[in-house]
């Protein structure tokens, strides 16, 4: 059991600080290695990260399942292979593709997934948004010329601005996010 390595065999401890930054060895061989097991291990940090992410692209290709849990919504696997590789060439989030799949704005064909947001709906979004906020303000006109007493009024005022600004967000994330993230793609693939 208490067998001890044979005497050809060569072993180096190398001390590693757990607080602070490294101490220098007075053996320069134990620098050196020292430098070439910090340099391996990020090196082997940042490979293992990258393989993760392909592995994790690959699953979700292959796996419907995996790519339902992923993006919330299904594609046959050559829709699934597009749309990663797309996700890749102009660096989309999963949320994005998530926000883009739940509004409709992916279009499948011949050349595999495309973006199709629709600008008259981002221009409808944009005159949405803009009577919510001229509501807004004829809310607080009218919260200004109110005979209601202090407390009552703030709380109306506070549901109406609560009411408006989620109507308000909704209508930005389902009409103009994805026409600016289309915008944003085509951009990039132009250049």
């Amino acid at each position: 059991m208490n067998d001890l390595p044979n005497q050809d065999f060569h072993h180096v401890v190398i001390p590693f600080s757990r607080r602070g930054p490294p101490e220098e060895v007075l053996d320069p061989d134990c620098n050196r290695l020292k430098s070439e097991v910090i340099e391996a291990v990020r090196e082997g940090a940042a490979t293992a990260d990258e393989t993760m992410v392909v592995e994790h692209d690959r699953q979700a290709i292959v796996d419907e399942r995996t790519f339902i849990a992923r993006f919330g919504f299904d594609l046959p696997r050559r829709y699934r292979e597009s749309l990663i590789r797309l996700k890749h060439t102009v660096d989309l989030t999963d949320r994005e593709i998530r926000l883009l799949g739940f509004t409709s704005s992916l279009r499948l064909g011949a050349h595999g997934v495309q973006l199709a947001a629709s600008c008259s709906l981002a221009v409808f979004g944009r005159a949405a948004i803009g009577i919510l906020a001229f509501q807004m303000l004829y809310a607080w006109l009218l919260a200004a010329h109110s005979s209601s007493p202090a407390p009552i009024l703030v709380l109306k005022l506070v549901g109406v601005a609560a009411m408006l600004a989620i109507m308000g967000w909704s209508i930005y994330q389902i009409c103009v996010q994805p026409w600016l993230i289309q915008k944003r793609v085509r951009g990039l693939l132009r250049s």
